[in-house]
């Protein structure tokens, strides 16, 4: 979800091998999955993993309708779901248990955390 004043609005995440993504509205996504507009894309870079213990990130806002901070925080969360144990339980059971997945739980976490800021100083840190 991205969290505005007056509420937020969900994004739909695809995942092209090996380490791309692409996030549209989750609306447009509905209407018409073959025309979803992607909203910003994010690739992971892991080829200095090993040998210099870190990974470069590259995101592109490529619409307007997204600010650059609400893409960072965006990609920051994304990349949380995967890197982070507790997080990441959510993920699985949203991908591989739908059935146990909370939305309603799962949002409020998100607005918690996209309020806090907690992103971007992670990010920044």
């Amino acid at each position: 979800p991205v969290f505005r004043d007056d509420g937020y609005f969900m994004l739909i995440s695809q995942f092209q091998a090996p380490s791309h993504f692409l996030m549209a509205y989750l609306e447009d996504f509905k209407m018409d999955p073959s025309r979803a507009q992607p909203l910003l894309t994010f690739s992971v870079f892991d080829d200095y993993t090993e040998s210099k213990d870190i990974t470069l990130v590259r995101a592109d806002v490529l619409n307007k309708g997204i600010a650059d901070d609400e893409g960072l925080k965006i990609v920051q969360s994304m990349l949380d779901g995967y890197k982070n144990d507790e997080e990441y339980m959510v993920v699985n059971a949203f991908n591989k248990k739908p059935e146990t997945f909370d939305l309603d739980d799962f949002i409020a976490r998100q607005n918690k955390k996209w309020r806090d800021g907690k992103e971007a100083e992670d990010v920044e840190s």
